[in-house]
């Protein structure tokens, strides 16, 4: 049972009936790198997106850039005043696919289930190294979608934030790994920002991996 959001959902059926449902976004799991890309800005090759202004773009890429010095500005002045090894930065990385990546996927399963989903599984796409949990043919609404990208964010963080507290010995480590954690959500981030943009619309998706290996993205007509 969903205990976040009392609305009455449709089923997969409904949603496939062009009378009450436009299908808007359709792909392949091992596509859906293109749909986060063509989401950010940087491959806009469908004719369902609508091009960016050129000043939204140069905001954008010069947000990046300020987001990047800040965070290699943060590192190098903890690396300068903790005086540790590098190999607090060196070990951030199989912290974070042996430890946090599981983690992080596990927390997206534990959402979908609290959100009603009978069957949960996790894969990986050889074609774009991605990592996925999926809820099998569970219809979702965009801001139940938003709810499950963005809670291992938040939760990893906050845990990240807390071990930096009590063991300022390892600030480093933590440091880096969450900023390369928080690089690892951009995926997480893409579906959040697609929540907003579509939120004055009545929309819903689902996975059907096991079967189709598909993703589906339907609007209300």
């Amino acid at each position: 049972m969903n205990i976040f959001f009392d609305m009455k959902k449709p089923s997969i059926d409904e949603l496939h009936n062009p009378n009450n449902f436009s299908l808007i976004e359709s792909f392949r799991i091992e596509e859906m790198m293109k749909f986060l890309m063509r989401e950010l800005g940087v491959n806009p090759n469908s004719s369902n997106q609508t091009k960016k202004p050129l000043a939204q773009k140069i905001f954008f890429v010069v947000l990046l850039f300020i987001a990047g010095g800040a965070f290699g500005y943060v590192i190098g002045k903890q690396i300068g005043q903790a005086k540790v090894d590098v190999w607090q930065i060196a070990a951030a990385f199989p912290v974070l696919i042996f430890i946090l990546l599981p983690i992080h996927e596990g927390i997206h399963g534990l959402v979908f289930k609290i959100l009603g989903a009978e069957k949960v599984g996790f894969g990986w796409t050889p074609k774009s190294l991605m990592v996925y949990a999926y809820a099998q043919k569970f219809v979702m609404s965009l801001k139940e979608n938003a709810i499950v990208a963005v809670m291992p964010f938040l939760v990893i963080s906050l845990g990240l934030i807390i071990a930096l507290v009590f063991i300022p010995s390892y600030k480093v480590l933590i440091i880096t790994t969450l900023i390369l954690h928080t690089y690892g959500c951009l995926g997480d981030f893409i579906l959040i920002r697609y929540y907003i943009k579509n939120r004055h619309k009545e929309m819903f998706t689902y996975d059907d991996i096991d079967e189709e290996g598909m993703s589906y993205f339907f609007e209300k007509d």
